[in-house]
């Protein structure tokens, strides 16, 4: 059984590396030489938020020189696209942008997007990865309450880590429209998902007066966006700098103390 988790893991691991942050993880991780226990806890974790399963033999490797060449150029264009949303923004992304920073024309990305909207939602769902990944390594802990806590402390990590992802997931006005149909929203609404059935096994072991859970969910997380938010768009300049982080810190002990008292 723990071979077949370790397969379904790395498969999972393997389909996502490209979306991942500069730390990515990989086989030789040491997430592969954990106890079962936490093992099969972080395979839920990913079974959970899981959106496309691909057969762990289709990797790079073994796709056909085509089928290369088509994941090479997709992630060309990704790669430009990311790089110019983070200099210029939603508005300054267009399939002409992209196609001038890479040194084609604009039909050939066409070939791979049908507009720009799509193509942003590509994005979106490598975002939507690296966050998920991120918070992957909450899901080793047994207690709902640290659980949560440390959940709540990699959701501030990588918003404070990786601004950009940030506010391509939640900040940019982007269209909205199409959004819910798209993998980008399923694996965002998955994360959330493990993150409310963490508050869920909170109040049913009482760490909660309240037993509202999709509220004591909310408020949470509204607290943590709102924290993120003033320091990705830079309003957190009123406080010295050396201060910044530790006012943070104390601010979400006090409002996990808040909401427990509710």
């Amino acid at each position: 059984m723990r071979h077949a988790n370790t397969v379904y893991l790395n498969t999972q691991l393997l389909i996502w590396q490209s979306a991942l942050p500069p730390r990515q993880f990989s086989a030789q991780n040491p997430l592969f030489n954990l106890p079962d226990k936490h093992f099969t806890e972080l395979c839920f974790f990913y079974e959970h938020c899981l959106v496309t399963f691909v057969p762990s033999t289709i990797t790079m490797s073994t796709l056909s020189r085509k089928e290369r060449e088509k994941e090479s150029m997709r992630r060309l264009i990704l790669d430009a696209a990311h790089r110019i949303f983070k200099e210029k923004g939603y508005d300054g992304l267009s399939i002409r942008s992209i196609a001038e920073a890479i040194e084609y024309s604009p039909a050939t990305l066409y070939l791979y997007y049908k507009d720009k909207n799509e193509l942003f939602f590509a994005l979106q769902y490598e975002a939507a990865a690296a966050k998920r990944d991120h918070l992957a390594p909450a899901a080793l802990i047994e207690d709902p309450w640290e659980r949560l806590q440390e959940f709540g402390r990699l959701y501030v990590d990588f918003g404070l880590r990786f601004p950009d992802w940030y506010d391509l997931l939640f900040l940019t006005r982007a269209p909205m429209e199409h959004i819910e149909n798209q993998d980008c929203w399923a694996l965002g609404m998955s994360t959330h998902s493990f993150f409310v059935e963490t508050v869920r096994a909170c109040v049913e072991q009482r760490y909660f007066k309240s037993t509202d859970v999709d509220t004591i969910a909310y408020t949470l997380w509204c607290h943590a966006h709102g924290m993120v938010s003033l320091f990705v768009r830079e309003r957190m300049r009123m406080y010295p700098e050396a201060q910044r982080m530790e006012l943070a810190e104390r601010s979400a002990a006090m409002i996990a103390k808040m909401t427990m008292s509710l």
